[in-house]
């Protein structure tokens, strides 16, 4: 059975070519990934309160507030199971993935990386084991 990643990002074009670029590689990999998207933190803590997600992929930068604020409600259990998390910034600094890292997610990703990167980034969310969220 495949793995179902939360997608927080707040702008849709990104959102669908990301996701469709990230499928395409994905399948050398043998990684069967099924993307479940949120456009703001308020729809992404809906999303988790349903279950059944395996990793979340969220931005950094959201319209309704900081993405790394969620990191921390998922890693405290605060909305749904904990689940591994990374955060995904356009910007990305060091303070950015210490930040994240506080929080409790795994790291952090550029918007800018490379496709293999993204895709070992992935491969090591959906191999995290749940209870070391």
């Amino acid at each position: 059975m495949g793995k179902r990643i939360l997608f927080v990002e707040d702008d849709p074009s990104f959102r669908d070519v990301f996701t469709h670029a990230l499928r395409e590689a994905l399948v050398p990999e043998k990684l069967d990934i099924a993307f479940v998207e949120a456009g703001s933190l308020s729809e992404a803590r809906s999303r988790l309160r349903e279950g059944g997600l395996d990793a979340a992929l969220i931005d950094v930068k959201m319209p309704d507030g900081n993405g790394l604020e969620l990191v921390g409600e998922i890693h405290d259990g605060g909305v749904g199971s904990p689940i591994p998390t990374m955060v995904l910034a356009a910007s990305l600094d060091t303070s950015i993935a210490g930040q994240a890292i506080e929080q409790g997610a795994r790291g952090a990703l550029s918007k800018l990386a490379s496709m293999a990167e993204t895709v070992g980034t992935i491969r090591r969310l959906t191999e995290a084991d749940r209870s070391s969220a």
